[in-house]
């Protein structure tokens, strides 16, 4: 769908093929909400903040300026997890670090109601949208939401205890590249961007936190960004007692998950 066709079945409340096939009446009101969403559109501001949603995984998520907007590239990373969630028929601890929206987590236990979740992230206002898209898919019954800061994992790890698997999409562009990203992204929360000097910052504490919380028989699932592939299985490898056993491309061929586990 197009980004016209998108903010037109939004606004008019109608279906695609009703732009083309009917006579859409638009009311003041309707034209009012049209011409506000082309202004924001020209100071730049992404379409999804502005309609307030975005698809995640066949999910209609709420999203605004507290969080990162999911991209498509991220439903590998849930579909990657789901291959090894269904194997599995005991109850399992999955822990979503840097949640943000929650579409990951909301994604997972849409599907596997048997398994307990936690996701944490460090922004109590992204905390605040996460609860919202639980809520509304109906989740919250196995979805625990908890502020903590990755570096200081120690704070939210007595209460979780070991995982069975740990999923992540941390921030992972380097600091200096962060003036180059286009200026619709850079409308959104630098702090779920921004992965410090060489792009690798929280992978290198994934990798303790896998350490200190995997189960033996555990896995983690990162997102990683273009070129970071052997960088983050090094990491990993090196500090975490972990073993890569898969990188995933993206559509493009770009790396773009890494699975581990457990040594």
């Amino acid at each position: 769908m197009t980004e016209q066709e998108l903010v037109l079945t939004s606004v008019l409340q109608c279906r695609r093929v009703d732009i083309y096939a009917n006579a859409l009446k638009v009311s003041e009101a309707q034209q009012k909400r049209l011409q506000e969403i082309q202004l924001r559109r020209d100071r730049q501001e992404p379409l999804q903040y502005i309609l307030q949603s975005v698809e995640f995984m066949g999910l209609d998520l709420y999203v605004d300026e507290r969080v990162l907007i999911p991209r498509p590239e991220t439903e590998l990373l849930v579909e990657a997890a789901e291959g090894f969630l269904g194997g599995w028929r005991k109850p399992l601890t999955v822990l979503d670090l840097a949640t943000g929206s929650g579409n990951i987590v909301i994604s997972l236990a849409k599907r596997f109601a048997q398994h307990h979740f936690y996701a944490v992230d460090v922004s109590a206002q992204a905390l605040e949208v996460a609860r919202i898209n639980a809520k509304t898919h109906h989740v919250l019954s196995h979805v625990e939401f908890m502020q903590g800061d990755i570096f200081l994992y120690q704070q939210f790890s007595f209460r979780i205890g070991k995982c069975d698997m740990i999923i992540s999409n941390p921030p992972y562009i380097p600091s200096a590249a962060m003036a180059t990203l286009p200026a619709e992204v850079l409308k959104e929360p630098h702090s779920a961007l921004d992965g410090g000097e060489d792009g690798l910052r929280f992978y290198r504490q994934l990798a303790r936190v896998a350490k200190a919380m995997l189960d033996p028989q555990g896995v983690i699932f990162v997102e990683i960004g273009q070129g970071q592939g052997e960088s983050v299985q090094q990491i990993f490898e090196q500090d975490g007692d972990l073993v890569v056993k898969n990188r995933l491309k993206d559509y493009s061929q770009i790396e773009r998950i890494i699975m581990a586990q457990r040594t």
